[in-house]
C-alpha cells in the first residue's frame, strides 16, 4: 500500500531518540513466523507465479552478475517476511527470477514488498532564502488543495513530490547505514511507526545532522524511493550534542500494512537496480517428481490464467 501524500504530511513529526518497543508490537512480532523460501519450484503448488526481471541501468556498477546476486539475497529476505507460508524464489540467470506465491499469501502486499527498490535517504532542508520560502508556500497551497481530494489529485501529488525534492538536499546518511528496522504501535495507538537502528557510521552522521537542525526552523526529510514519507524537527536541547544513541522512530500516520512493508524493505536492503514484473500467472501444479518432492520442478501444470504486466 502506497503512502498517500494527502494524509497531512505537513503536520508529521518524527520522534528521534532511543527506541522503545510497545507491548503490542512485541506481541505481534512473536506471532510472526518467517516464510520458508525454497530455491526450486514448489510441487504440489496452487497460487501465483511471477516472472521478475532486473532492469538495465546506465551505471557500470554493480556489474550485471553482482546485481543479480545482490538482488537474489535481498528478495530472499523480503519474501521471508511474508510468512507463515512456503514460497519459492527460483533464480534464472542472467537477470530473471521466478517467484511462487501460494494463495495463502496476500498478493498485493507481496508485490509491493518485491518490487519497491527501497532506497532510504535522510535529507536536510536547504538554507532559508526567498526561493525556499516560495517553495514552502507552494507546498502549503498544494497540501490544502489535496485535502479536498480533487479529481487531479495524482497530478497535484506529483507537483508536491517535486517541490519536496527541491526543499531538501541530500546527506551522507542512507538506508545502507541502517542496521535494523522494525514497526511498532504509535503513541496514540491509532497509527504505526517505523523504528530504525543505525550502524556506528550512521549513528555519527545522524548525530551530526540532528545537531545542525536542532532549535532551528529547518527540518530533516526522510525519503523512501525519492518520496517524502516523513519530516522531523529537532528540539533546541540537542543543539550542542545532536541526538546520540543511534536510533530513531519515524512517525507518519502509517497504517499497519504500510509500516510493516516499509520496515521489511528497509531491513532487507536496497535493490541494486529496479525490478519489474514481466508476467503473472495463476498456476495449479499437481504432478511432482517423486525424487525431488515436495520442492521440485513440476512435470505438468494446469495454467488457470495468464496476465501480462
Amino acid at each position: 500500500m502506497s503512502y498517500s501524500l494527502q494524509s497531512g504530511i505537513a503536520s508529521i513529526l518524527v520522534t528521534l531518540g532511543t527506541i522503545t518497543h510497545c507491548v503490542d508490537a512485541d506481541f505481534l512480532s512473536q506471532l510472526s513466523i518467517p516464510a520458508r523460501v525454497a530455491a526450486t519450484k514448489l510441487c504440489p503448488f496452487q497460487g501465483t507465479e511471477l516472472t521478475l526481471q532486473l532492469e538495465k541501468t546506465e551505471s557500470a556498477k554493480p556489474s550485471r552478475a553482482e546485481a543479480f546476486e545482490i538482488a537474489q539475497t535481498i528478495l530472499d529476505k523480503r519474501l521471508a517476511e511474508l510468512g507463515p507460508a512456503e514460497i519459492a524464489l527460483v533464480p534464472m540467470p542472467p537477470d530473471q527470477f521466478l517467484v511462487q506465491l501460494p494463495n495463502t499469501v496476500d498478493q498485493r502486499q507481496a508485490l509491493d514488498l518485491i518490487t519497491q527498490r527501497s532506497h532510504l535517504t535522510f535529507r536536510l532542508q536547504r538554507p532559508s532564502t526567498p526561493e525556499l520560502q516560495a517553495l514552502l508556500t507552494q507546498k502549503t497551497q498544494l497540501q490544502d488543495q489535496l485535502k479536498s481530494n480533487p479529481p487531479n489529485s495524482k497530478q497535484l501529488e506529483q507537483q508536491l513530490a517535486q517541490i519536496h525534492r527541491q526543499i531538501y538536499r541530500p546527506t551522507a546518511l542512507t538506508g545502507q547505514n541502517v542496521r535494523d528496522a522494525s514497526y511498532e504501535a504509535g503513541v496514540n495507538g491509532q497509527y504505526w511507526d517505523i523504528a530504525l537502528r543505525f550502524d556506528d557510521q550512521g549513528a555519527e552522521q545522524f548525530q551530526e545532522i540532528t545537531k545542525q537542525v536542532a532549535g532551528t526552523q529547518g527540518a530533516i526529510g526522510i525519503f523512501l524511493d525519492d518520496q517524502l514519507i516523513s519530516e522531523a524537527s529537532v528540539g533546541i536541547q540537542f543543539a550542542k550534542t545532536g541526538i546520540t544513541g543511534g536510533a530513531a522512530i519515524i512517525s507518519g500516520n502509517f497504517d499497519l500494512e504500510t509500516a510493516r512493508n516499509w520496515a521489511s524493505q528497509i531491513k532487507a536492503g536496497r535493490l541494486p537496480v529496479p525490478i519489474k514484473v514481466l508476467k503473472t500467472e495463476s498456476v495449479q501444479t499437481e504432478q511432482c517428481d517423486a525424487a525431488h518432492s515436495p520442492a521440485a520442478t513440476d512435470l505438468s501444470s494446469i495454467r488457470l490464467g495468464v496476465s501480462q504486466s
